[in-house]
């Protein structure tokens, strides 16, 4: 039997915990709700006006790529100047992607 006990006893000790912690919770949300909450609406505009603005990017790119005959305007990639190490050598792997090779 005294197993059997303990295992209600620990039931009710687990549940009074949940519940002591929802409690809580609920304390927290109120006091954080008193204080007021966070006007997120700036958020929204700022996000909405780069999203906006993303687009435009994108629709001029692919306007100036369709005007070039479907060419895809291609970028230099970081590593294509040659770097060198203050010793005047090349460097070995000195890329920002460390010593990475493509295959």
């Amino acid at each position: 039997m005294g197993r059997e006990e303990s295992k209600e006893q620990s039931k009710a000790a687990g549940k009074e915990k949940e519940l002591a912690a929802v409690a809580k919770k609920a304390a927290s949300k109120d006091k954080n709700w008193e204080v007021g909450a966070k006007d997120s609406s700036k958020d929204a505009e700022a996000a909405a006006a780069a999203a906006v603005k993303k687009a435009a990017k994108e629709a001029d790119r692919k306007a100036e790529e369709k005007a070039m005959g479907g060419v895809k305007t291609v970028r230099p990639s970081p590593s294509a100047g040659g770097s060198k190490d203050k010793a005047g050598g090349a460097s070995a792997g000195g890329s920002k992607y460390g010593n990475l090779k493509l295959t």
